[in-house]
């Protein structure tokens, strides 16, 4: 998966993109060549197999050249194709082409006659350069001028008008979705911009240029040009010698090349064979593809270029738009970023609305400067659409490409490329990234590439299929499964590739890009058959089974989820029967616990046969989100503000009886010159007291060292006034700020249910801020309050975004959450102090792992030791210690102003369930994995047999479809629909403070499991049993 960043809730500063520099803008490429001849005629300029010209030799064979093309009547601004392999009469047959005045227009001889037609009537070719033995591919209506190198002109002829760095110098075809390829036109500057006056590239006469990229992929413009306008020499590769390692080695010493460009597909081809290979190099430059980081860590530990850069750029924006230096990789990157923009380019991430996202946010690279292409050839619309005026630039004219690339800023100013927007496909309701997957394939240590594509099954599902190259272990036994297995602990399950298939090398382009429409075809094998069905029911099931799961048939006895059901199927599932048995809508989640609890084909019927008549379970509730948020009309935000906001004298702090509580109480008294009043549901003083002493020890904390400053407050949340009667305006006057932490929590009950705690205590502790003076209030909410923005789509959520769409939210807690939320962020425009602080999950402490076990992820942490049976899933375990927690709190409590900013409370190391088993395994205990629903229907079944067990009153999280109706309300959490979050609000108010979040790693998650068996949770003699 695409790394998680720091994001920061700032726009990028403008001198990230202050790239300008000196250099020869509006001198054309041919000048600039004739230059060069002249400072260093007899240098040599080209080697091409027998081949080896001088600079003057060159320019006089492109001389003669240019001065056929005019006596066949080609004019300045006129385009011309070249129908030659790459060589030496290619080269100066451009340059031919370029001192008429004309721009050139690169035909791959490889093409089929039908695309090299389309593309001359395209462009509106007239004249085609070629070479003796192709003239026979140029059709009768055009002129054929043959390139040859015998012949010699000492001046290039007289132009009608002197071409200009904005005139255009050649036209490139690029696919178009349309299967109509794009021509891209091309100005003089793009490519000058590239090759003159630069900071990521300075060649000079004693450089020897590597060429090995076909003349219609943009890279051999770098190439040439890159050489011919520096005095340096131009050596072309051929294919043999470029796809063979050890041959390409030799090439590189025994000619002393200095400069090599590759395609990022033939990189990944020959660099896992000889990584040592690139040693001797100046300059090592890839493009095309995202770069492996394992095959690039390779290169870097076995003796790196001078200089290794990973280049990011469309052919409208002129071969390269930004860099990164790849020697500074962390050691644990899993992509290589596409690092800054070079001299004179630009690079904007920019929202739908073409305006700036935050540094760490997702959006659209768009990418400006002198490289920026003049439009695409004949398609105005689509030039329109694409290139768009430039808003940050003050230059008269200038525009953006918007490249439909998706990326973001990272707070150093490198940019991390995050796949292209039109690979984002639906897989089974969710949006998934084919890059990201490739990603995480490729990062795993054994593959040196990764390609991930999706097939459309016969029901018309998508499934998603990877191939994979390996120098190490392509051939070796599990392989394919170890790769598997790697992405199952790092993706959510959807996901993870159904098949994957390993390959010995990748079908390449003319592009040196990997051919995804020659991929080898992975095919599923189909069941044995023994049983068929035999009901009538029976045989509807089978028949969804096989369209949903794209088999042919399947046996009486098999298990939906052993077939490759997952939980998504199920929904559908369900979805298919009920319209086909004309079952009640209410009756689905039934059906999916009925099929959790009895997966073969034969019980499933059976059930469905006894549940038809059956009352079905009620509807959803619905809850007026819009009614709930209206604040009450009494409240008043014209009193005074309290002074001193971060030193308050006495606080009101709600929920001291529960975990964070404690410890919220101890830091309170610790770290403030508070005294702090504890709302606590209890008849009187003493028993309120009793409570909230009793809750502390629970969690290794002393009371009597914080008691002298703790005054115990009956009260009650769910009541009016908080339930403290006539001392409510005693206490309005009294408390100088609010730490409002308390709530009713569960997982399962509905919103109705809880709303008079969760929701009316939020409004009864508006009704107190703004009684008398306007308190501060902190609201301690969740971070599950941003669930809805996942599910719709969103994978971001900055901390100051509001939370959006609850009609998604498939908890009662949440909904509560989310609303009180709404509350306060209200009250907060009005002019109330507000901070709302969204903790994840709370943890054991830091020292000795000390934790509230009655939570569903402690039940799920015994669960899996007790069963052996894990989760095959990408569920984060993103957790903050509560010592850590409440420090951070009282930190931000006591010195960020609440000024309506939210905070999420969140690690910046997380992990995920696959380390717990891990360590787990590590600790004697004998777990493995099932897929989702093979787990859940275990569990359903171990509960059943044994109700104590703890992971029975969260079954229903684990089974019932959320309100999206196509996952189940667990899966929501996973990695890949829970959305990431920012943490800039957080990292700024802690910069100063000292306060470190612990990494979620071996250490502490061993600290937990020590705690665990120490307090008896687990019983360590259970292991193996």
């Amino acid at each position: 998966m695409t790394s998680r960043i720091e994001t920061a809730a700032e726009k990028p500063p403008a001198d990230w993109n202050e790239t300008a520099t000196d250099y020869p803008k509006n001198t054309p490429i041919h000048r600039l060549f004739e230059q060069q001849v002249r400072t260093r005629p007899e240098a040599p300029a080209v080697n091409s197999g027998a081949e080896a010209l001088r600079y003057c030799e060159l320019d006089g064979s492109a001389n003669a050249l240019a001065h056929e093309l005019v006596s066949h009547g080609v004019r300045a601004g006129e385009l011309v194709g070249v129908l030659i392999k790459s060589s030496a009469e290619a080269v100066a047959a451009i340059l031919a082409t370029l001192k008429t005045g004309a721009g050139y227009v690169p035909l791959d001889p490889d093409d089929p006659d039908h695309r090299l037609h389309g593309m001359c009537e395209q462009a509106g070719i007239r004249v085609v350069l070629t070479t003796e033995s192709l003239r026979c591919r140029v059709s009768d209506d055009r002129t054929v001028v043959t390139a040859r190198l015998d012949t010699f002109s000492p001046a290039p002829p007289e132009e009608e008008a002197e071409t200009s760095g904005s005139d255009p110098a050649y036209v490139m075809f690029t696919s178009g979705s349309s299967g109509t390829p794009k021509a891209v036109i091309v100005p003089h500057r793009g490519i000058t911009r590239l090759v003159r006056g630069t900071d990521h590239l300075v060649l000079g006469p004693e450089d020897t240029v590597l060429s090995t990229t076909n003349l219609c992929f943009d890279i051999s413009c770098w190439e040439i040009f890159g050489a011919l306008l520096n005095g340096s020499r131009l050596l072309f590769v051929d294919t043999e010698t470029l796809l063979a390692p050890n041959a390409l080695a030799e090439l590189i010493e025994s000619e002393r090349a200095s400069v090599l460009i590759l395609s990022t597909g033939v990189f990944h081809e020959v660099a896992p064979k000889r990584p040592d290979m690139f040693g001797s190099l100046r300059f090592l430059a890839l493009g095309g593809e995202a770069m492996n980081p394992n095959v690039a860590r390779s290169v870097l530990a076995h003796g790196p270029p001078g200089q290794f850069l990973n280049g990011y750029g469309p052919t409208e924006n002129t071969v390269m738009s930004t860099a990164y230096d790849v020697a500074e990789l962390d050691a644990d990157a899993e992509t290589v970023p596409i690092g800054r923009p070079i001299s004179n380019s630009t690079a904007h991430v920019l929202r739908p609305n073409l305006e700036p996202a935050d540094i760490g946010e997702e959006g659209e690279l768009c990418v400006g400067g002198d490289g920026v292409a003049l439009g695409y050839h004949g398609a105005p619309e689509l030039t329109r659409q694409r290139f768009v005026p430039d808003p940050f630039s003050e230059v008269p004219g200038a525009r953006l490409y918007r490249t439909g690339d998706r990326a973001r800023w990272r707070p150093d100013g490198v940019l991390e490329y995050l796949g292209r927007q039109d690979r984002q496909v639906k897989i089974s309701g969710f949006r998934v990234e084919l890059g990201e997957i490739e990603s995480v394939l490729g990062a795993h240590p054994e593959v040196d590439q990764a390609v991930v594509e999706t097939r459309v099954s016969d029901s018309g599902d998508r499934r998603v299929l990877a191939w994979v190259s390996s120098e190490r272990s392509g051939a070796s036994p599990g392989f394919a499964e170890r790769v598997r297995e790697y992405a199952r602990d790092r993706l959510p399950e959807f996901m993870v590739p159904e098949a994957i298939r390993p390959v010995g090398t990748f079908p390449l382009n003319h592009s040196g890009k990997v051919d995804r429409s020659r991929l080898p075809e992975i095919d599923r094998q189909p069941t044995e058959v023994r049983n068929r069905p035999a009901t009538e029911t029976e045989q509807s099931v089978a028949a969804i089974w096989c369209e949903l799961l794209g088999l042919p048939a399947v046996d009486r006895e098999d298990d939906f989820f052993a077939l490759g059901g997952r939980s998504l199927h199920a929904t559908r599932m369900v979805a298919l029967l009920e319209e086909e048995w004309k079952i009640p809508a209410s009756r689905g989640r039934f059906l999916i616990r009925c099929l959790l609890a009895s997966p073969t084909l034969r019980e499933f019927a059976e059930k469905i046969e006894e549940s038809i008549s059956t009352t079905g379970s009620p509807a959803n509730e619905t809850v007026d989100f819009w009614a709930e948020t209206r604040l009450d009309p009494e409240l008043r935000f014209d009193a005074p503000v309290v002074e001193n906001p971060n030193d308050p004298g006495t606080v009101l702090l709600t929920g001291a009886t529960g975990f964070l509580g404690a410890y919220l109480l101890d830091r309170l008294v610790r770290r403030t010159r508070a005294t702090v009043l504890c709302l606590t549901r209890a008849e009187d003083d003493q028993q309120a007291l009793t409570r909230i002493a009793a809750n502390m020890r629970r969690y290794g904390l002393s009371f009597e060292e914080v008691a002298h400053r703790v005054v115990p407050l009956p009260g009650d949340l769910a009541r009016s006034g908080l339930g403290v009667g006539s001392r409510f305006d005693e206490l309005a006057e009294r408390v100088d700020l609010v730490v409002h932490n308390g709530s009713h929590v569960n997982f399962v009950f509905p919103y109705s249910s809880m709303r008079a705690t969760n929701v009316g205590g939020s409004r009864e502790v508006l009704r107190l801020a703004t009684t008398s003076r306007l308190k501060p209030v902190h609201y301690v909410s969740s971070i599950t309050t941003i669930a809805g923005n996942g599910v719709a789509g969103i994978r971001h959520v900055p901390e100051d975004a509001p939370p959006a769409h609850p009609d998604k939210l498939s908890m009662g807690y949440q909904a509560t959450k989310w609303v009180s939320e709404w509350l306060f962020r209200q009250a907060s425009e009005h002019g109330l102090p507000v901070s709302i602080h969204r903790p994840h999950e709370i943890t054991g402490t830091t020292g000795e792992g000390i934790w509230n076990t009655d939570t569903l992820i402690c039940a799920l942490f015994r669960t899996i030791a007790e069963t052996g049976l894990a989760p095959d899933v990408a569920l984060p375990l993103d957790f903050v210690p509560v010592d850590v927690a409440a420090e951070t709190l009282v930190h931000l409590i006591t010195h960020e102003p609440p000024r309506g900013h939210a905070y999420h409370l969140t690690n910046p190391h997380g992990a995920h369930l696959g380390l717990l088993v891990e360590r787990l395994r590590v600790r004697g205990y004998p777990v493995r994995k099932l897929d989702y629903g093979q787990w859940v229907t275990e569990m359903i079944r171990l509960v059943s047999k044994d109700p104590e067990r703890p992971l029975t009153p969260y079954i229903p999280i684990f089974t019932d479809a959320a309100n999206t109706g196509d996952m189940t309300v667990k899966e929501m959490y996973f990695a890949g629909t829970f959305p990431t979050f920012g943490r800039q609000n957080l990292v700024r108010g802690l910069a100063d403070s000292g306060l470190v979040i612990p990494p979620v790693d071996e250490r502490l998650l061993d600290l937990y499991l020590d705690y665990f068996e120490r307090c008896g949770f687990l019983d360590p003699t259970s292991k193996g049993a």
